[in-house]
């Protein structure tokens, strides 16, 4: 059996050098490059404030333990980075709390 090489396939399907980008993208084909998987980023923001001590965890590291209100997020602990003291010093139109928000 003949092996075919891709050029000769090519040049007996009529087809010309310009389309080759286009065709070895086609995931039909085997030949474009696997898709990555999706990353996703999720910010949670509490506008009117939360109960410390049944939210922040007391631990820190990886062993952390998950308080009452993160409890339904307890699928996604091992991926999750919980930041706390975070200080942001944003200026302009409104009150603290309406800065707090940026």
């Amino acid at each position: 059996m003949n092996a075919l090489h891709r050029r000769t396939f090519l040049k007996q399907a009529g087809l010309s050098a310009a389309t080759l980008p286009f065709i070895t993208g086609l995931p039909s084909l085997g030949l474009a490059a696997p898709a990555r998987p999706r990353q996703r980023l999720v910010f949670m923001f509490s506008p009117n404030g939360t109960i410390p001590a049944n939210y922040w965890p007391d631990q820190t590291g990886a062993d952390f333990q998950l308080k009452e209100i993160m409890t339904p997020l307890a699928g996604f602990k091992d991926r999750m980075l919980v930041l706390n003291g975070v200080c942001n010093k944003v200026r302009g139109d409104g009150d603290s709390h309406m800065r707090g928000m940026s």
